[in-house]
């Protein structure tokens, strides 16, 4: 038989959807290499969040020390003023004791929203990490049906020159069926 311009196509669409498997085994594998940088970058937030709880845990401690001291001081100065613990010491005392709740307070306030921050930022790369494992699939999907597009291409090329037992005719069958078991996106 001779050789037609289907057969340089079939040839041609073999080699390429050949190519294109191996660009998509290297895909999903860059996608794997990416989640796994997501998975790091989450356990990462994970510590921060962790650290942070620690962190605040310790500067309530240091706060409340602090107000302590500072109450026990004033009552000393009022104590050795020979003032009573009454009227406008009460006063002092009583404010001293606001401020420090509200320090003690807001510090803690304020390492709450930064562990929700981390917690929230673990969670998208969680997330990231699962869209990049997800496109690794579809990669290995699309390179799996590139390898079969490609043999039955070569199959249909080798078919249309005479030397398989098929008929010139045949290898237009071959290559319609192939063009049918994947569609344009790769999925079969």
């Amino acid at each position: 038989m001779a050789l037609g311009s289907s057969t340089f196509s079939d040839f041609g669409g073999a080699v390429s959807d050949l190519f294109a498997s191996s660009g998509h085994r290297s895909k999903a594998q860059g996608d794997r290499i990416e989640a796994q940088n997501y998975g790091l970058a989450s356990d990462l937030a994970i510590q921060n969040e962790k650290f942070t709880e620690t962190s605040t845990a310790i500067k309530q401690a240091q706060i409340e020390r602090e107000n302590v001291k500072m109450i026990g001081g004033q009552e000393a100065d009022v104590a050795s003023a020979g003032f009573a613990a009454s009227g406008s010491a009460l006063d002092l005392l009583r404010d001293s004791a606001a401020q420090g709740a509200l320090t003690h307070a807001v510090a803690g306030e304020q390492g709450l929203i930064t562990e929700a921050g981390y917690t929230e930022q673990a969670q998208s790369y969680q997330n990231m990490q699962k869209a990049a494992l997800l496109a690794a699939s579809a990669e290995d999907k699309a390179a799996t049906a590139s390898t079969v597009t490609g043999i039955i291409k070569g199959v249909a090329a080798v078919a249309s020159i005479g030397l398989a037992p098929f008929t010139g005719g045949a290898s237009l069958a071959v290559g319609a069926a192939a063009g049918g078991l994947i569609d344009s996106s790769g999925n079969g």
